[in-house]
């Protein structure tokens, strides 16, 4: 009876997945009937991972299932966040045997009754280590993970540091000194994203200060930081970094910009806490056109992630990967009420490699921001707003910028 059981399971396990394809996670639970090869089934969803874990007792079991009790042969898929789980009661006592097929996971346990051997599954689930080895998964397998989706912790510093060096050489196209260039800035974003049917948010304030050398125009040394919300299917996680860059001039047109950055990312939601240690260098290369300006930009970085204690969670999920970012922006100057102001448009094209596979590995980004001509330095200062798309495998993402410098 109990392989009859297992035979269905896997049969129906692309249809749990269905089932919360609007979740974060999701458990479908299968009942045994009194009838041979007859059974009973039923769904929860949940948008954090707390809630998820809640499903896991005997009460909730016989919610979804009517008919289940103490003695019941069941067992269930379930999805964390685009990782299949599965666990079995497979005859009628307490055991209660947890596998997680792409780990080669596969252990049980058995209380005094079900509801402590499905409250040991849930300490082992949290205190283990086994979420660090999930978290590496669902990078593999999931658009939302919290640390390689669109949105998340190394995306956001790959992005960071490429559009620190892109910004500063516009910047610096004029050769401006310190004296007459503004240091100090600080943006916002707002972004909508679909994730694989999944709807979320995305909001980014990032803040740079810029020492501009005096006797060698363009060269300049920047500090920069930056907090991220990430809101998806109703569980929100956050991270934030501080980096410092050193852009150096090869030549009037070409400039070389190494990066070092630390970030660390925490969500009892999405049950993930990770820090990461990164390094970068940038290429930016600016060819004057008659009434453009065009900068060519490349850049590599490498990304790892190191153990993080946050709350009841304490991991390093052992994520590492080299971002290649590559993109053009062009300058245009135009005037508008007697301002000079400049709309810049930007493409870029990233992809993760030599390391741990990414779900979304290669993403690409449209721009175009209007505002003051940061060339002019007008009044010392300068605003410029902005709308970005960004494409990857199952994810878009629409986002609105907004940055002043003074």
């Amino acid at each position: 009876m109990a392989v009859l059981l297992g035979a269905g399971l896997i049969g129906l396990s692309g249809a749990a997945a269905a089932s919360c394809s609007n979740k974060n996670y999701g458990l479908d639970l299968y009942v045994m009937g009194d009838m041979p090869q007859s059974e009973e089934s039923g769904s929860r969803c949940a948008n954090t991972a707390d809630k998820f874990f809640d499903l896991l007792n005997g009460e909730s079991f016989s919610s979804i299932v009517p008919s289940y009790n103490d003695f019941s042969i069941a067992n269930a898929t379930m999805n964390f966040n685009g990782v299949p789980l599965y666990f079995d009661f497979e005859s009628s006592d307490t055991t209660l045997r947890f596998r997680i097929p792409s780990l080669d996971v596969d252990v049980s346990f058995s209380g005094s009754d079900r509801d402590e051997s499905a409250d040991l599954l849930v300490d082992y689930l949290k205190k283990s280590g086994i979420l660090s080895r999930i978290m590496r998964e669902q990078a593999a397998s999931s658009p939302t993970s919290p640390i390689a989706g669109p949105g998340g912790m190394i995306p956001t510093a790959a992005a960071a540091d490429f559009d620190a060096a892109m910004s500063e050489t516009v910047q610096a196209l004029n050769g401006g000194s310190s004296s007459d260039s503004p240091s100090f800035s600080v943006g916002a974003s707002y972004g909508t994203m679909d994730a694989d049917g999944k709807k979320g948010q995305v909001s980014n304030i990032p803040m740079s200060y810029v020492w501009r050398s005096d006797s060698t125009p363009g060269q300049m040394f920047t500090l920069s930081g930056s907090v991220t919300q990430v809101t998806i299917a109703g569980g929100t996680s956050y991270h934030g970094g501080l980096g410092v860059a050193f852009r150096m001039p090869v030549s009037a047109r070409w400039a070389l910009t190494p990066s070092l950055r630390y970030s660390i990312t925490g969500s009892a939601d999405m049950a993930s806490v990770a820090g990461m240690y990164s390094a970068g260098l940038s290429s930016t290369y600016h060819i004057p056109l008659e009434s453009l300006d065009l900068v060519i930009g490349n850049m590599a970085g490498y990304y790892r992630t190191n153990k993080v204690s946050l709350g009841e969670y304490s991991f390093d999920p052992k994520i590492h990967t080299w971002s290649l970012r590559n993109g053009v922006m062009v300058s245009q100057p135009v005037n508008m009420f007697g301002m000079p102001l400049a709309v810049e448009y930007s493409f870029v094209d990233t992809r993760y490699t030599g390391g741990t596979e990414f779900f979304v590995d290669n993403t690409q980004e449209i721009g175009v921001t209007i505002g003051t001509n940061r060339a002019g330095n007008l009044s010392k200062k300068f605003t410029r707003f902005g709308l970005r798309y960004l494409h990857g495998r199952e994810t878009n993402t629409v986002s609105l910028t907004g940055s002043y410098w003074f």
